[in-house]
Parts: structure tokens; sequence; C-alpha cells
């Protein structure tokens, strides 16, 4: 068995200078130590794409500074507070609505949810069902299922597999036994 090597400890960036990283003083960076997953925000029900288009966001809006990302010139993530929402789910502790902010994904994404100190938006909910603001044409306020393995449908395909094999082995010791009578 082969060892897995040690991460060494570099005293220079391993990221190369030339590399074309844009560069902003103050840029929004995210946090997700203060994600919840509760009955109306969680990720599973979600298309599979979701995730990736919410780092996408999470990576444009990486280039902002806070003052752009309030300015609403950036109006494609819609960045607005929650003052006059009537959330699902309890607030975490400590936490206000008028604290609470939404990033849009998409308009058929919904959003994240979570509070900006400094230049850290810390996430708090990810509301791919649009319930912080339930609307008819997004199905209305509903409940996410529980978070369930991406390998759920192949763990499935496999049982019912082997239950056939099982099958098929039973048919073939009563067909054996049905020819060995017949000689």
């Amino acid at each position: 068995m082969r060892n897995i090597p040690k991460a060494k400890m570099q005293e220079t960036p391993s990221i190369p200078k030339t590399w074309p990283l844009h560069v902003t003083d103050n840029g929004i960076v995210f946090s997700f130590e203060a994600l919840e997953r509760t009955e109306y925000f969680n990720l599973d029900g979600t298309c599979q794409n979701w995730s990736s288009d919410m780092l996408d966001m999470c990576k444009e809006v990486s280039k902002l500074t806070v003052k752009q990302l309030r300015n609403g010139r950036f109006s494609t993530f819609r960045f607005h507070s929650h003052e006059n929402a009537k959330c699902p789910s309890p607030l975490p502790e400590g936490i206000e609505l008028k604290d609470i902010y939404q990033m849009r994904i998409s308009t058929s994404k919904g959003g994240i949810h979570g509070v900006l100190r400094e230049n850290c938006f810390y996430v708090i909910w990810l509301d791919p069902l649009h319930n912080m603001y339930p609307d008819d044409k997004f199905g209305g306020l509903r409940k996410v299922k529980a978070p369930s393995t991406c390998c759920k449908d192949r763990d499935s395909e496999i049982v019912r597999l082997k239950n056939a094999l099982e099958k098929a082995q039973d048919d073939i010791k009563d067909y054996q036994a049905i020819i060995e009578e017949l000689n």
C-alpha cells in the first residue's frame, strides 16, 4: 500500500505571481461556517448544476468590492436585505432579519442568504426553492427533501440487478432439475 505524501509548508505562495488572478482590495469573500440546513433551506431536490452555478456566482461576486455590490450596478446578483420577508425558518441566534441579505444565483435557481460583515459574506442558507420569498410560479413554500446520496439511483439499480440475478440463478436450478428428470 502506498503512503499518502504529507503536505509540505512553503515559505512562498504556491500560486505563481504571473497567474492572471483578478485581485481586488477588499473583494468579497465567502464563509460557510454559519451554514444551516433547515426543512426549507437545503440542497436536496435541486438540479445537478445548482452547486456549480452557485460557485460560479460566488466567483463573480468575489471580484467585487462591498461598495460595488451594494450600489446595485451588478443587478444580476440582486443583492438586497430581507427586512420585510417572512422567513419560514427560525433565525440563527443573535441575527435579525434586517441583517440578512440575499445574493441571487439566477432567476430560476434562487439564491443564498447570509450576513455581510466587512467584506465577508457569511452564508447561512442555500435557497434553491425560493422559500424566502415563496411564489406560486416557483412552486410556493416547499420543504426540501432530506439529503440523500448522489449514488441513490445507482445503489437502487445494483439492488434490482442483484435480485434479478438471484431469480435467474434459481430459474437455472429449476430448469436443470427438469432436464435431469427428463433424462
